[in-house]
């Protein structure tokens, strides 16, 4: 029972995994205010508004997104219809309702809680993005929509505590689509007496599935990738002990909607699934994050790039106003955590006019290089850009492809002869291929939704090379 409360390659197969070695990036989440305000039961859908989170996984400031993103979340298709004393609104799935043990009545609880709210999740139990496995969110700062699952429809029926019963759907709907998002779950399960239960989801939508990145030791994301489990053979309403909480990625570019099935299932340890004078259910939370590819960079600067040479990285970026701007501090990293400045460039300070800038570095590190530009004011304040990548090796034979991420064309060079050039979705379906492909053309991409692609590049010699490419 719950209380209420671009990138150079040799000659060998390389095979870049969706999530592996990618720069940490600003994050879009719930936040405090973002979402509905006040207490259920409710079967009103719940709108809740992204907001950034430029120092993710840091929580920082959350500030707005310039276009607003938003999920909204729908119940639909009850199995078990409540009698009016039990819930006025007849939903066995409710927002924002919670137990109680003196009434029949459905008690009231908060629509858009802090993750903190029930059954004692740890921070190390989500991610937020799928490149920062196991940093963890604040469970202070980050909110979540408050889900109740009642048993008493199936006390109504006289069903057999040790079955699994499907009680509704839930549909989550995204305002624009979105890349690879992630669903964190707080707290499923709860128990009335000796016996216990849980909620479980079963995604639906065609062509999805999920893959866990962390959570309590009672979360699995079973079913071939289609269904989010407390695996506990005694269901509880803690976390770590009977109860599972976590964070599993839906893996898939430009989603707008996702479907979720959810079940009650009791372990069969008490004969009748609640009293005629309580009121018991599992209460439980889900929020949404995902990478922020929407606003990423800051104001002034319209554009920055990050352009393989011979022996040398090309960047260059574009600044549409500045006010008391000093310099550009321009930074490094080999692992998009650890920053080193590797040079200067003076700002103008003063400008409403298109301004271009570039800076070269000449001594690029073996591997992946992530760039990112500091741009700093008079007063000492500062703002960062994007982060953009190349991976560079010292081989004299090698392939070039730029920029990445892109917003519409990615340019391929090459020091050897290429074969063929193809672009897949996710899912190896083949979107368009080029046969003799020559060095400095460019795919177009502005046709394609927003989100992650792999580019197949094979060389006259044989070789085959296979990146990710995302494009936003």
């Amino acid at each position: 029972m719950k209380p209420q409360a671009p990138n150079i390659l040799c000659g060998i197969l390389i095979i870049f995994l969706p999530y592996a070695g990618i720069a940490q990036p600003p994050a879009i989440e719930f936040a405090n205010g973002s979402g509905p305000a006040g207490n259920g039961s409710s079967l009103a859908p719940q709108i809740i508004t992204f907001q950034d989170n430029a120092l993710n996984p840091v929580t920082g400031t959350y500030t707005p997104l310039t276009s607003p993103i938003t999920a909204t979340f729908t119940i639909s298709n009850q199995q078990y219809t409540l009698l009016p004393a039990q819930n006025p609104n007849g939903g066995s799935i409710s927002f924002g309702a919670s137990n109680n043990t003196t009434g029949k009545l459905i008690a009231p609880a908060t629509l858009f809680p802090a993750m903190n709210y029930i059954s004692n999740a740890q921070v190390p139990d989500f991610s937020s993005t799928p490149v920062n496995i196991n940093t963890g969110m604040s469970l202070t700062t980050n909110y979540a929509v408050e889900m109740y699952t009642s048993v008493m429809g199936l006390y109504n029926a006289n069903a057999m505590t040790n079955g699994t019963y499907y009680m509704a759907n839930l549909t989550i709907t995204f305002n624009v689509p979105i890349t690879n998002p992630v669903i964190h779950i707080v707290g499923i399960g709860g128990f009335s007496g000796a016996l216990g239960f849980t909620t479980d989801l079963t995604l639906t939508t065609p062509g999805l599935t999920m893959t866990e990145l962390s959570g309590s030791k009672e979360l699995s994301v079973a079913g071939g990738g289609t269904q989010i489990v407390n695996t506990a053979a005694a269901p509880t309403a803690t976390t770590g002990a009977g109860a599972a909480s976590g964070s599993v990625v839906v893996n898939g570019s430009s989603v707008t909607s996702l479907t979720f099935q959810l079940t009650l299932r009791g372990d069969g340890k008490a004969p009748v699934w609640a009293t005629a004078n309580e009121h018991v259910g599992d209460a439980w939370l889900i929020a949404v994050s995902a990478q922020n590819t929407f606003d990423v960079l800051p104001v002034g600067i319209t554009s920055f790039t990050a352009e393989p040479q011979q022996r040398s990285v090309d960047l260059q970026w574009e600044t549409a106003t500045e006010q008391n701007s000093k310099y550009f501090n321009i930074e490094r990293s080999q692992d998009g955590a650890n920053w080193t400045s590797i040079g200067q460039v003076s700002a103008a300070g003063n400008s409403d006019g298109l301004l271009q800038y570039n800076y070269v570095d000449r001594q690029p590190l073996t591997g992946t290089d992530f760039y990112r530009l500091q741009e700093v004011d008079q007063d000492g304040s500062s703002v960062y850009s994007i982060i953009r990548d190349v991976n560079f090796t010292d081989a004299a034979v090698g392939i070039n492809w730029y920029p990445n991420p892109t917003h519409d064309r990615l340019t391929i060079s090459s020091y050897s002869n290429l074969q063929s050039i193809a672009l897949t979705t996710l899912d190896g379906r083949i979107l368009q291929k080029v046969e003799g492909f020559a060095s400095g053309q460019s795919l177009d991409l502005s046709r394609y939704p927003f989100g992650i692609y792999f580019l197949i590049i094979r060389t006259a010699d044989g070789q085959t090379r296979t990146a990710k490419i995302e494009r936003n």
